[in-house]
């Protein structure tokens, strides 16, 4: 019989079909580190982690199982702060490598890699790779997918970024997330350079999709193959940017308006899943 493809999450491997209902687009912590430990009065980590325990506790109580976080390098990601969370909450959190920049690449791979003073392969797709396959750092915790980013324009970094990821992708057929502008139509962007990579754009969310509401675009991307990554829900009115506005006001107010329970189950949980099982698992 043939098993289920498994996906890593921050405490293990769980089934695609263990995953229940999803939130595809959850950060857990967004940070500066080297801000964080310049001013080391404005971070309190006990407090900080309690609090995020306090907020994700109040989301698995809505009945969410698994938060995807697409937190990278760039974003001041942390893996061990997060399983020390999840440590104390009981909710799958998926973790992604990649790397966040919207115009250069970080000091170290300008030198290092093709056309740079050191040379060498692509050292961004072997970290990558590794951060899949092995994990980060000795931790043993793996990431699940990919994540690059693209604001208003494609830049020689963030080109060799987003490149980067694709050959990551093609090496392990993990599946890519991109931070987009939907206003700039980066997507599209997006999407023309990672196939001209191989990738299948199946395998591709396009984030920060729900920032307009030009239909055009949005069913370009979706002909194209992607996801639409509908993010960013209560951003614009702070006392409501927490995990589960969604669940307290969104999907209410979209059942009323008449979408079912059906549909809201395909973007939840169904279409997660297909995310999550590439096709050669």
């Amino acid at each position: 019989m043939t098993s289920l493809p498994q996906v890593p999450t921050v405490r293990g491997p769980v089934a695609v079909d263990g995953l229940g209902t999803v939130l595809m687009h959850e950060h857990v912590f967004v940070l500066s580190e080297e801000l964080r430990q310049s001013i080391p009065e404005n971070w309190d980590e006990q407090l900080r982690t309690d609090d995020a325990v306090t907020r994700l506790t109040a989301l698995a109580e809505t009945g969410v199982s698994t938060i995807v976080d697409p937190t990278v390098i760039g974003l001041g990601r942390d893996v061990r702060r997060v399983a020390a969370v999840n440590a104390r909450v009981d909710l799958n959190i998926i973790v992604a490598t990649g790397l966040y920049t919207l115009a250069d690449v970080p000091d170290y791979f300008r030198y290092h890699g093709p056309g740079t003073l050191l040379g060498g392969p692509e050292s961004m797709t072997d970290l990558f790779v590794r951060e899949l396959t092995e994990g980060f750092a000795g931790t043993g915790i793996k990431a699940a997918f990919l994540k690059c980013a693209i604001e208003d324009e494609l830049t020689p970094g963030v080109e060799r970024v987003m490149r980067a990821v694709a050959q990551a992708h093609l090496r392990t057929g993990a599946p890519i997330t991109v931070h987009t502008s939907a206003h700039a139509q980066t997507g599209l962007t997006a999407q023309e350079i990672l196939r001209s990579e191989g990738v299948d754009l199946g395998a591709v969310v396009i984030g920060h999709s729900r920032d307009t509401a030009d239909p055009d675009y949005l069913h370009r991307l979706i002909d194209n193959g992607s996801y639409l990554g509908m993010d960013r829900f209560g951003e614009q009115i702070a006392p409501n940017w927490h995990y589960t506005h969604l669940h307290d006001h969104v999907l209410p107010a979209l059942l009323q308006a008449g979408v079912t329970q059906a549909q809201l189950d395909t973007m939840l949980v169904d279409n997660p899943r297909r995310y999550f099982s590439p096709a050669n698992s």
